[in-house]
């Protein structure tokens, strides 16, 4: 489907981070832990300090061109 296929062209890296997150293009991301909180909320980038958040699982919430892709992420 041409969502998934979209959801690919999204690089996030490096996975697991230690204190930044790259990502391939310009976007609106909300990153959330594991129980629902939006910890980091950044408009209009591709670069994210994840270097505050403590170590664990946590879900980024990409907005590009008016869609919504999710994607997991390991702080280190």
């Amino acid at each position: 489907t041409f969502l998934h296929e979209f959801r690919d062209q999204l690089i996030v890296y490096p996975n697991p981070a230690i204190d930044k997150i790259n990502i391939n293009k310009n976007v609106d991301i909300n990153v959330f832990n594991y129980i629902g909180g939006m910890v980091i909320s950044e408009t209009n980038t591709n670069v994210l300090d994840v270097s505050i958040l403590s170590p664990g699982m946590y879900t980024l919430q990409i907005t590009y061109n008016n869609k919504l892709i999710i994607k997991k992420i390991i702080k280190k």
